[in-house]
């Protein structure tokens, strides 16, 4: 009987113990939820913005397209190499891709890349000021002239090279996020088209982050 009674109070009070662990820990986190910081824009968290791919577009674009984070991710890489120039920028939040824009010299018969068009997308639309290019309600892409190649003697060119430009908001969708979009992709164009249809190209390729 001792025994029993010895090992009854040893459990109501572990009991007891488990329940102030409980109330402590409901507290402690109640607590750290009032507390936890705000999320905030991209620009209030990192100005590391992908300067060589979004260079001049505005702050407050990416905010809008970027989601409100307590951190971010931003990478970049940018190839020069002739006749074969590439460039892309990620930026996520909070471990989410939210934006990612890609630019890649390609062969001027190269098909532009469908890729965020169609059902799921909204309208596709074309995108004013350019021939070949089109948009969605998150993503838009354009292909541009760039290079020249040399005569083929056929009274063709040989090796000419066009421009592709994507941008995709990966975390918002809408007219709005077109509208930005487009804009992102404009700024894209210009910077990049500099770069590698008129700035000369590393003989051996170049590349960095």
């Amino acid at each position: 009987m001792s025994s029993a009674r010895s090992a009854r109070r040893l459990r109501v009070a572990l009991f007891a113990v488990l329940a102030v662990v409980l109330v402590a820990a409901g507290a402690a986190g109640g607590y750290l939820a009032r507390h936890a910081p705000e999320p905030k824009k991209f620009s209030q968290v990192s100005s590391d913005d992908c300067h060589t791919v979004l260079l001049d577009v505005p702050g407050n674009v990416v905010d809008r397209l970027v989601p409100r984070t307590h951190y971010v991710n931003a990478w970049q890489k940018v190839t020069r190499k002739k006749g074969a120039y590439s460039s892309m920028c990620a930026l996520g939040a909070d471990g989410k891709q939210a934006l990612l824009v890609q630019v890649q010299q390609r062969d001027e018969s190269a098909p532009l890349s469908k890729l965020g068009s169609g059902e799921g997308h909204g309208d596709t639309r074309k995108v004013p000021g350019f021939e070949n290019g089109w948009s969605s309600d998150d993503s838009a892409a354009v292909a541009v002239p760039c290079t020249k190649g040399k005569k083929d003697g056929k009274g063709g060119d040989d090796g000419n090279t066009a421009l592709h430009v994507q941008v995709r908001a990966l975390a918002k969708q809408g007219q709005d996020v077109r509208k930005d979009v487009v804009a992102v992709l404009k700024k894209a164009v210009s910077t990049n088209h500099t770069l590698a249809c008129y700035a000369a190209p590393m003989e051996d390729g170049s590349a960095y982050d």
